[in-house]
């Protein structure tokens, strides 16, 4: 079960029987010297996982390409594992969450000496001088769509709770402070209803610290999901909406955003009204979510685009060029370059991909196997399933390399491709 790639060579660092990933595109597996990789160890990519299920945290040095075990944690998901992450500044630390009893909790720990310092609630983004976190409620995210970890503590139904939002995590006194609520963010310039359950996810940091950007996405009426992109200040104040309903994103600069997604401000008006209630009008709604390419771009307005934060300036890019959703990531060194991904085709392949914001050159790196249903045990599609394996790249801080993670080869791991 073997992919299809062109030159440059894809090289896979990590091996089988067992299965390794890094996560999401927003964060960096090197650290700053671009010698050793963070990954996670799992036993399984059939299932979702179980709130007593251990994944292993490994560090592995690129150039002996040995892998060593050094920690493991209980609260993951396949596609962000356990926010993973080098601690900005201290060359030696990581952060990743935990289960403390029924609780979730961050752990910063010296990959040298193996010492640990725990905090009393899980880690999303670590600002880059690395004294404090910005975490969420993951439980919250799991139930209502998001990527988060299964938990026995019953979550409030509470649409929008005053009480629950983004918390600051203090790596210097231990403080836990909430910075906003999910109830201020559903009302800012927005009027929730009752019946909707909101939640905020996919906190990122600018590169100097100042501002936030997430996306705050809520369940709707008609069974499907909205979301708005937000920014603010790191404190929680100045909050700031920008247009259109993006999925994924990265930040360019301080003052820039690539994300992908909808920009059909009437479509989700309508949404908004609860028009795709109608039995009559539902199917076309259903219609939209499977469309795929050219068609999508055109009738539901999808493609990146650029944001400038804090104005309602949007560039559509790549239009006719780039036509799947995924997972881009600017390159640290030239930022006029971005790696981007895409879900499954047909086919099942998905496509790792290089664009030049400036000159529109594309670039394909390689086309990766997934793994079918039946080769997995899985009953429905793997594909669109929570343990499927997006490529989600990410570039070393040099900006000559890519890692990504990939199931072509039967088992999901670790590759890197220089570029």
């Amino acid at each position: 079960m073997t992919g299809t790639s062109s030159t440059p060579a894809v090289h896979r660092v990590t091996n089988g029987p067992k299965n390794h990933f890094f996560g999401f595109h927003d964060t960096c597996p090197w650290d700053v010297s671009d010698e050793r990789l963070l990954a996670m160890e799992t036993d399984f990519i059939n299932r979702a996982p179980a709130p007593g299920d251990k994944a292993r945290i490994c560090l592995i040095d690129t150039k002996s390409e040995e892998l060593k075990i050094i920690a493991e944690t209980r609260a993951w998901n396949f596609h962000q594992g356990s926010r993973l992450q080098w601690m900005p500044g201290a060359a030696d630390k990581i952060v990743y969450n935990d289960r403390d009893g029924n609780g979730f909790i961050s752990v910063i720990m010296d990959v040298k000496t193996g010492k640990k310092t725990t905090f009393s609630y899980p880690v999303y983004a670590v600002n880059p001088a690395g004294d404090y976190g910005l975490g969420v409620n993951f439980p919250r995210l799991q139930r209502y769509g998001s990527y988060g970890y299964w938990s026995d503590i019953k979550n409030t139904d509470d649409p929008f709770p005053e009480d629950d939002g983004i918390f600051k995590v203090d790596f210097g006194t231990g403080e836990i402070k909430l910075v906003v609520s999910i109830h201020d963010i559903a009302h800012f310039e927005n009027v929730p209803k009752n019946s909707e359950k909101h939640c905020l996810t996919h906190l990122v940091f600018n590169p100097s610290g100042t501002r936030v950007a997430f996306i705050h996405k809520w369940k709707m009426e008609d069974g499907g999901f909205s979301q708005r992109f937000m920014t603010m200040d790191a404190d929680g104040t100045d909050i700031y909406c920008l247009p259109g309903n993006i999925t994924h994103f990265n930040w360019k600069n301080d003052a820039e955003m690539l994300g992908y997604g909808k920009f059909s401000p009437r479509i989700l008006a309508l949404r908004k009204r609860g028009v795709f209630k109608n039995p009559v009008l539902a199917p076309l709604l259903k219609i939209a979510r499977v469309m795929r390419g050219g068609l999508k771009q055109r009738i539901a307005g999808q493609s990146y685009l650029l944001f400038k934060d804090r104005t309602q300036s949007v560039k559509r890019i790549g239009v006719g060029v780039l036509m799947e959703d995924g997972h881009p990531s600017i390159c640290p060194q030239n930022s006029d370059w971005f790696v981007t991904d895409t879900y499954p085709d047909k086919h099942h392949f998905r496509t790792l991909t290089l664009y030049n914001l400036v000159t529109g050159e594309l670039r394909e790196i390689g086309r990766f196997y997934s793994l079918p249903s039946a080769s997995c045990g899985v009953s429905g599609d793997w594909d669109v399933s929570e343990m499927r394996s997006d490529l989600h790249p990410r570039w070393n801080h040099v900006g000559d390399e890519i890692c990504f993670d990939s199931v072509h080869e039967g088992t999901k791991q670790m590759y890197i491709v220089g570029v």
